[in-house]
């Protein structure tokens, strides 16, 4: 390795000094030569004057040249030299300075001075001699201190920790280890510093490990490369001078200090965490065990409690496992399951519940268990050679009542269980007794549907005006009744086996309606159609055909119900009736255009002629009658049309919500004006946003009862008054959307009806005149239609009762007790309110 210049003249450092001695060497043999040429003196007598002198200048030379080679870095041999050279100097000007003094002042020099000069300049380098060196052992002290605090540290804080700890220096030699590595790999502290870490993984470490090589890689891989943290789990192994651990190794390039370039390693003990994750795993592992059996469609019930008795072994460590039958009132335990490779009992076998542990269990009505036999259980075989230690049992309820029992036993003392093992345990006998609870259920169930299917079979053969019969889940005919063979026309032998798509016409086939109908009551649980239908010899049939699901207990399709009812007949009269309906309709128009057109131009003629051309007495008398019998026929026309709009067009008549108040309010308005000599009072009536289900001839519905109240009157004054109040009312109503139908929509065969309750709103129309006789009331407002021979003869009464039925309320009438002379009759019109109406009240409570 070369050196700098300047390297090498600090290598040479040490001449200065060695020149020094032999300068200063020349003085005491100068004054020896003076003493012996001018004194006289004796040379030993010079020499031993001289002595002192020459031994120190020839130490100082000695002294150089043992420093130059003494191996010391030339920085420190320089500083030694400046430091000789330099107080030499300082002491050689001192004097030159006291010599120079003396000569100028008295011309001469005093030894003594000098002398005792020598002596001050030596006290003054000795004192700082003496306060560098004190300095120089304190910062010693302060060292030994830092080292010895330091080495307190490394005692009690790093030796002490459980982390394992390997400090290697830059050639990958153990530098330091602490007393848990020691532990672990189990070394000697003292003995492996300054050994190579390689070596000892190779002879003493990686064999404690379960994969020694890939640890040994991995670690070699570190050392060579010492430029990264590198972090990994390994598992050391037990053995007879070690515990089974867990470690996670940690390290990385030491980058600064003493090892710089080195490499520092940490081993964690995370045994327990890993324990704890096998726990976890175990536990995991458990559960989905569990799952698969209990999930196993292909295991039946026996096979799937023999697994989990199997599970529950594994569980407890147990040597015997077992489920069985508890019978309080014979006092019988029965084996139903039994897992024990020695068993001295089996599956079948009857025990005495007296014999058994059983009796706790049937008292405490819970989970019994203990990890070692108490005192005051006796010792008892019980499915093996030999009594046991270890005992749990846990109760399986089927609905409420004790069914069994879930054990597991071992001859060994356990560990006490804990609460996820008890939990396990309960788990599999709920388990067991929601599957035989179950299992009582679908037998049942079973029973019940086979019981059902018979007596259906029973009365389906009884039934010869419907066809039913059933198919399997492909479509085939499988059963046939008595009123299949009539409708359809096939003999049970012919149709058998036979697709029900034979029943369709072509087109229909074509069109896939067969499959789209079976798949709807597949995904739906029933599928509803009408259409032509084709019977064996061809001829076709309009039919209502209804096609439900078959299923099993469990769920699974068994094939298919068919209901045909034929129904050409009655869509033959469906038919004749909208005929007639359409010919009505052809009447409604002609009364509605025609005749009241001819009417009103009779009454204008009429009016011509009493203006202008009449004068006589009796022919104006004609023409008033003439006239007063044309509105007569216009009101009756009205009438008609209100009628034939509400009841011939029932099929087309759909409610809805109608303001009550601006109804009553606008009739009212119209009777005062039709009939000026009657008094109209109306009070407690509803606000204009109170609606009820009606239409737009509900007013039609108050002018009647209006008009009724002032025609029929026979007091010299007629008094009306009109009032409302909340009440509810019977409804017919749509079971799946609530709304109410109409009392000619209530039949329909598509709509589920139900009657309800509702809030409803009464409107009481009272008058003073003759009232109603008692045997009258009932029948004044459900004349049928063959009693109005008379047009004024109630036949606007009977249009309120049509239409307050339409709307699904109703309309009666009563004595009007409200009055001191008991005269009139009350009219109570009661509405359904709309479902906005209700909605709002609800809110609002």
């Amino acid at each position: 390795m070369n050196e700098s210049p300047g390297s090498s003249s600090r290598g040479l450092a040490w001449v200065p000094i060695s020149l020094l001695g032999l300068l200063l060497l020349s003085v005491p043999l100068y004054d020896m030569w003076e003493d012996t040429t001018a004194l006289s003196w004796a040379v030993t007598t010079t020499a031993i004057e001289n002595a002192p002198l020459i031994c120190l200048s020839l130490g100082l030379v000695y002294g150089g040249v043992r420093l130059g080679r003494a191996g010391w870095e030339p920085e420190y041999v320089w500083m030694v030299t400046k430091w000789n050279v330099g107080v030499a100097a300082g002491i050689a000007l001192l004097y030159g300075l006291v010599i120079g003094l003396q000569l100028w002042a008295m011309g001469s020099l005093k030894p003594w001075i000098l002398a005792l000069d020598g002596v001050l300049f030596g006290s003054i380098a000795a004192f700082g001699a003496g306060v560098y060196s004190a300095r120089r052992r304190r910062t010693e002290v302060d060292l030994e201190r830092s080292r010895e605090e330091y080495r307190t540290l490394t005692n009690d804080v790093l030796d002490t920790s459980e982390v394992a700890t390997f400090v290697l220096d830059t050639d990958c030699r153990v530098v330091w280890i602490n007393e848990a590595t020691a532990e672990y790999f189990g070394l000697d502290r003292t003995a492996i510093v300054g050994r190579d870490k390689r070596e000892l993984i190779d002879e003493r470490i990686a064999g404690r490990i379960e994969r020694p090589e890939r640890f040994r890689d991995r670690l070699f891989e570190a050392y060579e490369r010492n430029d990264e943290t590198v972090e990994f789990e390994c598992h050391m192994t037990p053995g007879p001078d070690r515990e089974e651990r867990w470690l996670k190794h940690w390290s990385k390039p030491i980058e600064s200090g003493r090892y710089e370039g080195g490499r520092i390693e940490h081993y964690t003990d995370i045994t327990a965490t890993k324990r704890r994750e096998q726990e976890l795993n175990a536990r995991e592992r458990t559960l989905r065990e569990m799952y698969e059996v209990i999930s196993d469609p292909e295991r039946d019930f026996d096979a799937k409690v023999e697994a989990l008795v199997d599970i529950g072994r594994d569980l407890f460590d147990a040597e015997y496992g077992s489920f069985a039958r508890i019978d309080t009132d014979s006092g019988e335990y029965r084996i139903e399951a039994v897992r024990c490779e020695d068993a001295d009992i089996g599956a079948g076998d009857v025990v005495p519940l007296a014999q058994t542990h059983c009796q706790r269990l049937v008292e405490a009505g819970r989970t019994v268990q203990f990890e070692a036999r108490p005192f005051d259980v006796p010792e008892r075989d019980y499915g093996t050679d030999a009594g046991f230690e270890t005992y749990v049992r846990t109760p399986v309820y089927v609905g409420e009542t004790l069914y069994g029992s879930l054990c597991f036993l071992d001859r060994e003392e356990a560990d006490p269980f804990d609460d996820w093992q008890l939990t396990m345990v309960e788990l599999m006998g709920n388990w067991i007794g929601y599957e035989l609870d179950r299992k009582t259920l679908l037998e049942e169930r079973r029973r019940r549907l086979r019981e059902e299917e018979s007596k259906f079979e029973e009365v389906v053969e009884d039934v010869d005006n419907y066809a039913i019969f059933a198919l399997d889940a492909e479509g085939r005919v499988v059963s046939w009744n008595e009123g299949a063979a009539q409708i359809k026309g096939y003999d049970e032998d012919e149709i058998l086996g036979e697709h029900i798509s034979i029943f369709y016409p072509e087109e229909d086939v074509a069109d896939g309606l067969p499959g789209e109908l079976l798949a709807e009551a597949r995904e739906t649980g029933r599928a509803h159609h009408e259409g032509w239908r084709v019977r064996e010899d061809g001829t076709r049939f309009w039919a209502d055909v209804t096609i439900a699901a078959r299923r099993d207990a469990d769920g699974d399709l068994q094939g298919y119900t068919k209901i045909v009812e034929d129904m050409t007949d009655r869509r033959e009269r469906e038919r004749a009736l909208e005929h007639e309906r359409e010919r009505l309709e052809f009447m409604n128009r002609i009364i509605r255009h025609n005749i009241l057109n001819g009417l009103n131009l009779v009454d204008a003629r009429a009016g011509l002629l009493a203006d202008e051309y009449v004068t006589d007495d009796a022919a104006i008398d004609h023409l008033r009658t003439i006239r007063e019998r044309v509105d007569d026929l216009g009101a009756v026309i009205d009438t008609m049309r209100t009628f034939m709009d509400a009841v011939v067009n029932q099929s087309d008549h759909e409610t809805h919500p109608v303001s009550l108040r601006d109804a009553l309010d606008e009739k009212l308005a119209l009777a005062r004006d039709t009939h000026p000599d009657a008094v109209f009072t109306a009070h407690d009536l509803p606000d204009p946003e109170t609606t009820v289900v009606g239409d737009d001839l509900v007013g039609e519905v108050f002018e009647n009862v209006l008009s009724n109240a002032v025609v029929h009157n026979d007091a010299e004054t007629p008094e009306v008054d009109v009032w409302t109040t909340r009440t509810t009312c019977s409804a017919q109503v749509d079971a799946e959307t609530g709304e109410v139908l109409p009392d000619f929509d209530a039949g329909r065969a598509d709509v589920d009806v139900t009657e309800t309750e509702r809030p409803a709103i009464a409107v009481h129309i009272a008058d003073n005149g003759p009232g109603i006789p008692d045997d009258k009331k009932e029948s004044v407002v459900r004349k049928g239609v063959s009693e109005l021979n008379d047009p004024g003869n109630g036949f606007g009464l009977y249009l309120v009762k049509e239409m307050m039925h339409a709307y699904g309320g109703s309309v009666g009438v009563r004595d009007n007790d409200a009055r001191d002379d008991a005269r009139g009759a009350v009219f109570d019109l009661v509405f359904p309110l709309a479902e906005e109406t209700v909605a709002d009240a609800r809110s609002t409570e």
